[in-house]
């Protein structure tokens, strides 16, 4: 299989259809993903453990969702430089956050994607940046700084790469 993937490279870039640089692949942190995107739909999305609501006597999932959707959009679309927010964007800058609770612990994963539409127009993840964090119960209020968090890795990222 190895020898005949080697061929096919070869071959397509022996015809021209395949550069080399081209045939390097990227990894999906690498910054130079982001270059040249000038204008981003924003989407969130969360996995809420109900236990942080009912035990911890924090917000409910649908608090939660509206505080990282409006913390996500306005910290991009504040920010100076970055690119345009805009509804309906081909390109959309995506914040997925897992929490899990567990005695007078929130456990929690960011991650940050963008996602264009591939060949077919599909949506493909072209970049992608993910992290995992806590906070005690104590710090419950800090669960509503998450979307400025995913704001914030995107633009110090799209930032290096415009």
């Amino acid at each position: 299989m190895h020898s005949a993937r080697v061929l096919l490279v070869a071959s397509l870039a022996g015809l021209g259809i395949l550069t080399p640089r081209a045939a390097r692949a990227q990894a999906l942190h690498e910054i130079e993903r982001l270059a040249g995107v000038e204008e981003v739909d924003t989407r969130v999305e969360a996995a809420w453990d109900a236990a942080i609501t009912m035990d911890a006597g924090g917000a409910t999932e649908g608090q939660f969702l509206e505080a990282l959707r409006a913390g996500f959009r306005e910290a991009l679309a504040s920010a100076d430089p970055a690119p345009r927010v805009l509804d309906g964007a081909a390109v959309t800058i995506a914040c997925h956050v897992d929490t899990f609770y567990d005695t007078g612990l929130i456990i929690y994963s960011l991650r940050t994607q963008l996602e264009a539409p591939g060949l077919d127009g599909a949506r493909v993840i072209t970049w992608i940046r993910s992290w995992v964090g806590s906070f005690t119960t104590r710090q419950l209020h800090l669960m509503f700084t998450l979307g400025e968090q995913c704001a914030e890795s995107f633009l110090e990222e799209w930032t290096a790469a415009n």
